[in-house]
C-alpha cells in the first residue's frame, strides 16, 4: 500500500510522519491486531492515531503530532476496514456521515432505529463520508461480501456544530478542528452523501438515513435524504460567523489563546487537531 506523505509539516513533524509511515509498513499486522483487540469492529482514523506512540504519548503530543500521523492512521484504518470486510459473510456495514461537531455518535445512540444498527453491525466505519470515490469504493467492497449497507448522516448547522460541538469537545478532550477544515468537511460530506445516494438509489441493499441534530438531548429527529437536498449554506458567511464568535469567546476569556489560535490558524491541515493542555 502506497501512502503519500503530507506536505507542509515542520521538521519535527516530518520526522514523526516518517516514523509513523515506517511503523505502518513494517508492523502493519501487529498494529491491526492491536487495534482490533482494543476497538473491535469500530473503525476510524481518529482511533487509529492512538496506535502511533509519537502521537499517543500524552496530551501535548496529540496537539503537536495529529497531522504528522494522519496519513499513516488513515492508511491503517483502511487496512483494518478491508480486513474486517474480507472476513465477513454478510450482516450490516454501517457508515457514519456528517461534518465535524455534528454529534454523530450521540445522535445515533439516542435514536431507537439507528442505535440497534450501530450496536449489531459487522463493521462500522466512523467517518465524515467526505470523499465520493472512497465512499463508493468502500460500499462496493462490502456489497461484494454480501453485506447490507446503512449510511447514517447526522446533520447539524455548521455554526452550531462548531460552537456547541467542536469547542466543548476541544475544552474537554483537547481536540480542535481549524475553522476552515470544519467548513470544508461540512460542505464535502453533504455533497458526497447526495452524490453517493444517487449512485446507489436503485440498490435495495443500500439505505441512507438522516438524523437532524438540534444539539439538545431528545430533540434529534429522523429525516430523509430529500431533506439534505434542500440544505443551502453560504459557507463563506458561515466561516466568518464562526470566526467572529470565537473572537468574542476569546475576549470574554471563555476560550484560551491556544484554542483560538488552533481554531483560526492555518496549522493542522487535517481535521481533528488537538490543542495543548490548559486550554
Amino acid at each position: 500500500m502506497s501512502v503519500i506523505p503530507l506536505k507542509g509539516l515542520n521538521e519535527e513533524q516530518a520526522r514523526v510522519q516518517a516514523r509513523s509511515l515506517e511503523l505502518f509498513h513494517s508492523h502493519k499486522r501487529g498494529l491491526i491486531q492491536q487495534y482490533r483487540s482494543r476497538y473491535g469492529v469500530l473503525v476510524g482514523t481518529d482511533l487509529a492515531r492512538e496506535m502511533f506512540p509519537d502521537y499517543a504519548r500524552d496530551r501535548e503530543s496529540r496537539f503537536r503530532f495529529a497531522a504528522a500521523v494522519q496519513r499513516a492512521a488513515a492508511a491503517l484504518a483502511d487496512a483494518i476496514f478491508d480486513e474486517i470486510v474480507s472476513q465477513s459473510s454478510g450482516g450490516v456495514a454501517l457508515f457514519t456521515a456528517g461534518g465535524t461537531g455534528a454529534g454523530k455518535t450521540s445522535s445515533i445512540m439516542r435514536d431507537d432505529v439507528a442505535r440497534p444498527a450501530f450496536l449489531t453491525s459487522t463493521v462500522i466505519f466512523d467517518g465524515n463520508f467526505n470523499s465520493v470515490n472512497s465512499s463508493k469504493s468502500k460500499i462496493d467492497s462490502v456489497l461484494a461480501r454480501g453485506c447490507e449497507v446503512v449510511v447514517i448522516f447526522v446533520h447539524r448547522h455548521p455554526v452550531e456544530a462548531y460552537l456547541q460541538g467542536v469547542i466543548p469537545r476541544a475544552k474537554e478532550q483537547g481536540r480542535s478542528v481549524p475553522v476552515s477544515g470544519h467548513i470544508r468537511m461540512h460542505k464535502d460530506s453533504l455533497k458526497t452523501c447526495l452524490k453517493v445516494g444517487r449512485h446507489f438509489a436503485d440498490n435495495p441493499k443500500v439505505s441512507f438515513r438522516v438524523l437532524n441534530n438540534t444539539g439538545h438531548e431528545q430533540e434529534s429527529f429522523r429525516s430523509t435524504i430529500d431533506y439534505l437536498k434542500a440544505v443551502r449554506y453560504d459557507f463563506t458567511v458561515l466561516e466568518a460567523t464562526i470566526r467572529k464568535a470565537l473572537q468574542h469567546e476569546l475576549a470574554e476569556k471563555r476560550i484560551s489563546e491556544a484554542l483560538y489560535e488552533s481554531a483560526c490558524g492555518t496549522s493542522g491541515v487535517e481535521p481533528d487537531q488537538p490543542i495543548p493542555s490548559g486550554a
